[in-house]
């Protein structure tokens, strides 16, 4: 098993352009400390390149690579098609049925990769984070996705009250955090618990994607 060490960056690479977002990756993969960071196929990008997009990220990067399946059915199915391609880590929507986030932890463990549960969809984060490390998920996601930011105007760090509860559950898995995120705003991230900060568009939108990466690699501490 890749481990994954604390604090980490993840890199969601939410692109539809691949050489774009290999061009990105290749640069961060070889300029950061790769223990501290995880390359995520975004769903957009799975979307557009399927087992591709994740095979040629991990091939290139070398990295822990994220595959952001979302997957809400036929678990073990979905996890193995990204495990087979290169994928250290994939996401299962909290609202799957336990018989779907079970079979994709079975299969993680027999493989020694991770499985992550994304909050995007939950109406309740902190009853469902329970069921979810009750069930054995490697890392809980507390995400504000883009439309719910857009129409509320808030962003993950709005809500660190929330993800405190979430991290007195359990120190077992990982906790992650997206939505918004950008420099200057992880710092308080990692100092009420989360482990892993995700950060997509202030990457991968800029004009300097390894200039903003390096910055918040340095608010982590581990640059």
């Amino acid at each position: 098993m890749n481990t994954i060490k604390r604090p980490a960056l993840q890199v969601a690479l939410d692109l539809i352009d691949l050489t774009e977002a290999l061009k990105i990756a290749l640069e961060l993969s070889l300029n950061l400390p790769r223990e501290h960071l995880i390359i995520e196929a975004g769903t957009p990008l799975i979307k557009s390149w399927g087992t591709l997009a994740v095979e040629l990220l991990k091939k290139i990067t070398n990295a822990i690579v994220f595959a952001d399946t979302k997957t809400i059915d036929v678990g073990k199915l979905e996890a193995s098609m990204f495990f087979d391609k290169g994928a250290d880590i994939v996401s299962v929507l909290s609202t799957a049925d336990d018989s779907t986030v079970k079979s994709m932890i079975d299969e993680a463990r027999a493989r020694g990769k991770y499985v992550a549960a994304d909050l995007i969809t939950s109406k309740d984060p902190l009853m469902d984070s329970k069921r979810l490390i009750e069930l054995g998920t490697s890392i809980i996601v507390y995400h504000i996705g883009i439309d719910v930011q857009l129409s509320r105007g808030i962003t993950a760090r709005d809500l660190i009250k929330e993800i405190e509860e979430v991290r007195k559950l359990s120190l077992s898995p990982y906790l992650a955090v997206a939505g918004g995120l950008k420099p200057g705003t992880v710092k308080p991230l990692v100092a009420s618990g989360v482990d892993i900060v995700i950060v997509g568009g202030a990457i991968t939108k800029s004009k300097d994607p390894l200039s903003v990466a390096k910055e918040l690699m340095k608010e982590l501490e581990v640059l």
